[in-house]
C-alpha cells in the first residue's frame, strides 16, 4: 500500500498490501473473540523474541534518552553565563525567572503527550489524512494557548512570583527576564505539539534534532549576547528566546518533511480550514488535553508540596534535598526515553487492531524499563556519595544529604511502572484513567505527608513522596485490564 504512514515504523505489508497476520497471532485473535481477556502466554513469549521489536523501541528510546539529557541545557548555560558577571543576584533572579516560565511550560506538556497518542494511533491505522489533521489541531490549540499566555503574562508572574516571596529586587530582575523569554510561548507550544507528532510517528531521531538546534542555538547566542555584548540578564533572555523560535521553525520542517515523505498531503489552505474549524474534532481533542492539563496541574502540585515540606523543615533539609533532587532527574533521562517508545509503539499497534503486538510491546517496554531502573539504583548505591560531593562542597548539606541516600537508591525501582505506564496510557490516548489514577495516587501522597512529616521529618518527606510515586504505577497497573479492554475492544481484528 502507498499508504500516507508507509515506512514509518517497520511493519511489513504482505503481497496484497496488508499488514502480515502470523498464524500465532490468528490464533490469539481466535481466542479474545472467545472472550479471553489477554493473549495466550505462548504468542506472547513468542513475540517477545523478536528482534525487530526490540530495534524498534530501542530506534526511538535511543535518541530520546539523548534528546531529554540535552534538555537542561538551555538552564545551564542560562547559568554559567550570569554566574560570571560577578553579582550572585542575577544567578538569584534567573532561577526565580526560570522556575516559573518552567512551571508554566511544563502546565502546557499535555500538549505533547495528548498528540503523540492520537498521531501513534492514526499512525497505527494508516490514516494519513488523520494524521495531517491532529498536527494541524494540535498546532492550532498550542498557538492559541501561547496568545492567551501572552495576554495574561503579566498578572501570571504576580501570581507566581507572589507565592515564591522572592525579594524585591530580585523579583525586578525576574521579571524583566520573564518578559522576554514569555514572548516565546506561542514558539514553544507549538513546539511541544510538534515534538509530540515526531514521537507518535516514531521520528525520534528527528526530536533529537530539534533539541540539539535548541541547545546550540541558545548557547551560542547566549554566550555572544550576555559575555560579548554584556546585556546581562537580557541577553540570557533573549538568546533562549530566539532558540524556541528557531527550535519551532526547525520541527515543523521536520514534521512536514515526514508527512510528506508519507504521502500525506492534506496541508492544502482549503483543506487546513475545514480541519481546524471541525468543531466535534477539536472538542475531542480538547476532552484529551484537559484531563492531561489536570493529571499535570496534580503532579506539578505534588512536588511543589515536597519543595514546601522541605522548607518547612529548614534551609538545611531543602538544600540537601535539592541536591537529591538530582538522582530522579538523571533517572528520569533513561526512564522517560523508554516511554516514548512505549507510547508510540503501544499507539501503533492498538491504532492497527494488534492486540497480540500491543501487550508484547507493552510487556517488551518494561522489561526494559524494568533494567534501567536497575542499573540506575545500582549506579547510585555505588556512586551516590561521590555525586553528592560533586554537587555541593559544603559539609552539612553533605551529611544531610547522605544520611538521605537510600531513599533515592531505591527510587528508580519503586517509580519505574509510574514512568513506564504514563507512556502506555498515552499510546491509547486513555487521559480520563491518568487523571482518575493520578487524583487516586494524589490522595494517598496527601494523606502521608500529613502522618509521616510530623512523625519522622525529612525521612517522612521522602517515604510519602515514594508513596506516591509506587502508587501512581500501582492503581495504573491494577487499571491496565480494564483500560486496554477499552483501547482495543475484543473481537478487533489483527491489521
Amino acid at each position: 500500500m502507498s499508504g500516507p504512514a508507509a515506512g514509518l515504523l517497520s511493519l511489513p505489508p504482505d503481497r496484497k498490501g496488508r499488514q502480515a497476520v502470523s498464524e500465532t497471532d490468528a490464533r490469539t485473535r481466535d481466542a479474545d473473540d472467545a472472550g479471553f481477556v489477554l493473549p495466550e502466554a505462548e504468542s506472547i513469549g513468542r513475540a517477545l523474541k523478536d528482534p525487530g521489536l526490540h530495534r524498534q523501541i530501542w530506534r526511538i528510546a535511543a535518541p530520546a534518552i539523548l534528546a531529554n539529557v540535552s534538555g537542561p541545557l538551555v538552564g545551564v548555560v542560562d547559568t554559567w553565563a550570569l554566574g560570571h558577571l560577578g553579582d550572585p543576584l542575577y544567578l538569584a533572579a534567573i532561577a526565580v525567572g526560570a522556575f516559573l516560565f518552567h512551571f508554566v511550560y511544563w502546565s502546557f506538556g499535555f500538549l505533547r503527550m495528548g498528540t503523540t497518542g492520537l498521531v501513534a494511533r492514526a499512525h497505527g491505522r494508516r490514516d494519513g489524512d488523520e494524521i495531517a489533521a491532529i498536527t494541524q489541531r494540535a498546532m492550532l490549540l498550542g498557538l492559541v494557548i501561547g496568545v492567551l499566555v501572552l495576554f495574561v503574562q503579566g498578572s501570571l508572574f504576580a501570581l507566581l512570583a507572589r507565592a515564591l516571596a522572592a525579594d524585591p529586587a530580585t523579583a525586578d530582575l525576574a521579571e524583566r527576564y520573564w518578559r522576554i523569554r514569555i514572548l516565546g510561548a506561542p514558539a514553544i507550544l507549538l513546539r511541544l505539539a510538534l515534538i509530540g507528532v515526531l514521537i507518535g510517528l516514531a521520528r525520534a531521531r528527528a526530536a533529537l534534532i530539534v533539541e540539539l538546534a535548541l541547545n546550540t542555538v541558545n548557547a551560542a547566542l547566549t554566550a555572544w549576547f550576555v559575555a560579548g555584548l554584556g546585556l546581562g540578564i537580557t541577553g540570557a533572555a533573549l538568546g533562549s528566546l530566539a532558540s524556541e523560535i528557531v527550535a519551532a521553525a526547525i520541527a515543523l520542517a521536520l514534521v512536514l518533511a515526514a508527512e510528506r515523505r508519507s504521502g500525506i498531503e492534506r496541508w492544502r489552505p482549503a483543506r487546513i480550514r475545514a480541519t481546524v474549524t471541525d468543531g466535534r474534532a477539536l472538542l475531542a481533542l480538547a476532552h484529551v488535553n484537559v484531563f492531561l492539563f489536570l493529571r499535570t496541574l496534580l503532579l506539578l502540585a505534588a512536588f511543589g508540596l515536597f519543595w514546601r515540606k522541605s522548607a518547612e523543615l529548614g534551609a538545611l533539609t531543602l538544600a540537601a534535598n535539592q541536591v537529591l533532587m538530582n538522582f530522579p532527574m538523571l533517572t528520569s533521562f533513561g526512564l522517560d526515553g523508554i516511554a516514548y517508545a512505549a507510547e508510540a509503539l503501544v499507539g501503533a499497534a492498538t491504532g492497527a487492531g494488534r492486540r497480540l503486538r500491543m501487550h508484547a510491546t507493552v510487556l517488551a517496554t518494561a522489561g526494559w524499563a524494568l533494567l534501567a531502573a536497575a542499573l540506575a539504583s545500582l549506579a547510585f548505591a555505588v556512586l551516590g556519595q561521590d555525586l553528592v560531593a560533586f554537587l555541593t562542597d559544603i559539609e552539612t548539606v553533605r551529611e544531610v544529604a547522605r544520611d538521605h541516600l537510600h531513599w533515592v537508591v531505591w527510587l528508580p525501582m519503586i517509580a519505574v511502572s509510574s514512568y513506564h505506564m504514563d507512556g502506555v496510557y498515552i499510546g491509547w490516548s486513555a487521559a480520563r484513567a491518568m487523571f482518575a489514577t493520578m487524583s487516586l495516587a494524589f490522595a494517598g501522597y496527601f494523606w502521608a505527608l500529613d502522618h509521616f512529616v510530623p512523625l519522622a521529618g525529612s525521612e517522612g518527606l521522602w517515604a510519602a513522596l515514594l508513596l506516591f510515586l509506587f502508587l501512581r504505577g500501582l492503581v495504573q497497573l491494577v487499571c491496565y485490564p480494564l483500560v486496554a479492554r477499552r483501547a482495543l475492544p475484543h473481537g478487533a481484528r489483527e491489521a
